[in-house]
């Protein structure tokens, strides 16, 4: 259908130029023709250029057609989404109705609660307020107490310390008194000490005198002589000094007797005493009415023997009854019970 419409124009030019030829001369003519071969030319080229345009005009013809088409396609989708999203949106409107519906008539239903609270909560801070109005005028009536209380004891505190105070001065001079006393007394046994070692080593020799004077009686077992703590005892048996329940002394113990007289007047710094001492065994057809009166009776007949030495000082000298209440041996047998019957001269030394 293009190509006959073309040539149909192609022979409308053609001919008139045809006819002109005939009219022209030969010059024109020849003019004439190159012309119309130069336009020949130019419609030839020109035909090829339609022809290259049509083609591209078919081929933008089909793109755009494809395109129309992922376009209409794409316009689709994008109306399903928007009639979706539409749906989404007055479904939400909806929702949203019936939420602020809801809301409005919760709001108003928290409006009265919190009337209904405030009403309360005025009374109840009224109530407070009033407590606490009575609380700050107790505490403040009870700190007033306290105060005076811990004023009157902080008085009393204060006096009793400075009552303390004078006790404790009173107190320090007294310690310093009795500290100054014991330093003087600490002295003193400093002292003492040193005589009382003197005194020990004198009493020391004084036994040994006495063993030496009375060798005999003592190797016989009539006299015996003994230390404890620091004292100095001659015992004397009780078989030669006396019969069975006399005080009276035999003549047999005489002479040692005499001689401790005479060991004792050489120390005439010490004290002496005469212990008179029984068995357990009751005084029976006697003068005596007990073993009291018997080991008393018995110290004082030594004593007195004793003291015919007129260089010994009768000021230093005493005696004691004890009886049968401090044996050497238990009173179970004849041999312990002789060994208890004795008198004891005990010296004891000055400084001890």
């Amino acid at each position: 259908m293009r190509l006959s419409s073309f040539l149909i124009l192609t022979l409308g030019l053609l001919l008139p130029q045809w006819g002109a030829a005939a009219i022209l001369g030969g010059d024109d003519l020849k003019k004439c023709q190159n012309e119309q071969v130069a336009s020949a030319l130019s419609f030839k080229y020109c035909y090829k250029d339609k022809v290259a345009a049509e083609e591209a005009l078919k081929q933008l013809k089909a793109q755009f057609a494809n395109q129309s088409a992922l376009d209409n396609e794409k316009l689709r989708a994008l109306e399903t989404e928007v009639t979706s999203l539409s749906d989404q949106l007055a479904a939400m409107g909806d929702e949203l109705a019936q939420e602020k519906a809801t809301s409005g008539q919760r709001i108003n239903e928290l409006s009265e609660q919190l009337a209904i609270l405030q009403a309360q909560a005025s009374d109840k801070e009224q109530a407070l307020l009033k407590a606490n109005q009575e609380l700050e005028a107790r505490y403040s009536k009870l700190v007033a107490q306290l105060q005076g209380q811990l004023k009157e004891q902080t008085e009393a505190q204060r006096l009793e310390l400075e009552k303390l105070r004078k006790e404790n001065e009173t107190l320090v001079r007294k310690l310093q008194q009795t500290i100054d006393n014991l330093s003087e007394e600490l002295a003193n046994l400093k002292k003492l000490t040193k005589d009382q070692k003197a005194e020990l080593e004198r009493m020391k020799a004084q036994e040994n005198e006495l063993a030496q004077q009375l060798e005999k009686e003592i190797k016989n077992g009539e006299i015996r002589l003994k230390k404890f703590h620091n004292k100095l005892i001659i015992n004397i048996d009780n078989r030669l000094s006396f019969d069975s329940g006399s005080a009276k002394l035999k003549p047999e113990v005489l002479g040692a007797i005499a001689k401790i007289a005479q060991i004792l007047a050489n120390y005439p710094e010490n004290r002496i005493v005469i212990e008179g001492h029984t068995d357990s065994d009751p005084i029976g057809a006697s003068k005596f009415e007990d073993n009291w009166q018997l080991s008393s009776e018995r110290a004082l007949s030594v004593l007195r023997y004793l003291l015919k030495n007129t260089d010994l000082d009768k000021t230093r000298f005493n005696t004691a009854g004890f009886g049968e209440f401090q044996p050497l041996v238990p009173n179970d047998k004849a041999e312990n019970k002789a060994l208890n019957r004795r008198v004891d001269i005990v010296v004891i030394p000055r400084v001890l």
